[in-house]
């Protein structure tokens, strides 16, 4: 199929008439656990929990569709704080390292998810590659999760946000002025 047909199919399946009482018709007829993905911003995390989703997947799609949207991990800690402990959250966007998982999860994920490293490994090896590079995930999370004095996730979780140095905020990371009161953080290092 030509490129520009994909598009526009792929074009065609958003829309953006979609709103929260749309979505809570659907929690209604789905009748089980929900998640909802593309969170960037504190507000909606709390409208999607007032909506009824019990999972938060914070993405920003890859940036494909908003190459200026913001870095998940930097919107993850404010996503956190907004919806509490006990609504799960994943994370996905730019997580490539075990280095990056175990940012993640010390910022508040609950999970994170990975799709270069999974395709990655599928091309490079098929299933056994996909299995490689998950493998090489693993081993970099355990020794950053070591390297932090951690050994296990769950108290990575809970001393996380002392252990990860934030840098600077600069103009670069905001595209306004307003950005850090909305729960735009500056980067991780």
């Amino acid at each position: 199929m030509p490129a520009d047909s994909l598009a526009s199919f792929v074009n065609s399946q958003i829309n953006p008439a979609f709103n929260w009482q749309d979505a809570e018709w659907l929690i209604g007829e789905w009748g089980g656990p929900t998640a909802i993905k593309g969170v960037c911003r504190p507000d909606d995390a709390k409208k999607a929990v007032e909506t009824g989703f019990s999972t938060m997947w914070v993405s920003n799609h890859g940036a494909r569709q908003l190459e200026t949207s913001p870095a998940t991990i930097d919107v993850l800690p404010s996503i956190r704080e907004a919806v509490g402990p006990d609504v799960e959250i994943i994370m996905d966007g730019g997580v490539q390292r075990g280095t990056d998982i175990a940012k993640a999860l010390a910022l508040g994920a609950d999970s994170v998810g990975v799709g270069k490293p999974y395709l990655y490994g599928l091309t490079a090896g098929g299933s056994e590659g996909v299995i490689k590079a998950y493998e090489i995930l693993r081993v970099e999370l355990d020794r950053a999760m070591g390297l932090l004095g951690v050994g296990t996730v769950d108290e990575l979780k809970k001393r996380g946000p002392s252990l990860i140095k934030r840098r600077a905020s600069s103009a670069r990371d905001y595209h306004d002025r307003e950005a850090r009161d909305r729960g735009y953080g500056g980067g991780i290092i």
